[in-house]
C-alpha cells in the first residue's frame, strides 16, 4: 500500500491546475481530443440551423414581451 502525503496531493493538484490553465500537458491533450469533435459538430449544427434558432429566440422574446404587456394591462384594469 502506498501512502500519499497531503503535500504530494497539493503538488499534483497545483501541477494539474497549472497545466490546465496554460494549455500544457496531458490535460490539454485529453481535453482537445474529447472536445474537438463536439465543437466541430456544434459549429456545423449552428451553421445549418441558425435561422431557425434565431427565429425561435425572437419568437420567444416577443411572446414574453406580449405576455408582460397583457399582464400589466390587466393589472391596471383590474387593480
Amino acid at each position: 500500500m502506498v501512502v500519499v502525503s497531503p503535500v504530494a496531493i497539493a503538488a499534483g493538484f497545483a501541477k494539474g491546475a497549472y497545466d490546465a490553465s496554460t494549455d500544457n500537458g496531458a490535460f490539454s491533450e485529453g481535453f482537445n481530443a474529447a472536445a474537438g469533435p463536439i465543437i466541430k459538430e456544434a459549429k456545423k449544427f449552428g451553421a445549418e440551423h441558425s435561422a431557425i434558432i434565431t427565429r425561435g429566440v425572437l419568437t420567444g422574446a416577443a411572446g414574453a414581451f406580449g405576455a408582460r404587456m397583457v399582464n400589466v394591462g390587466l393589472k391596471r384594469l383590474i387593480g
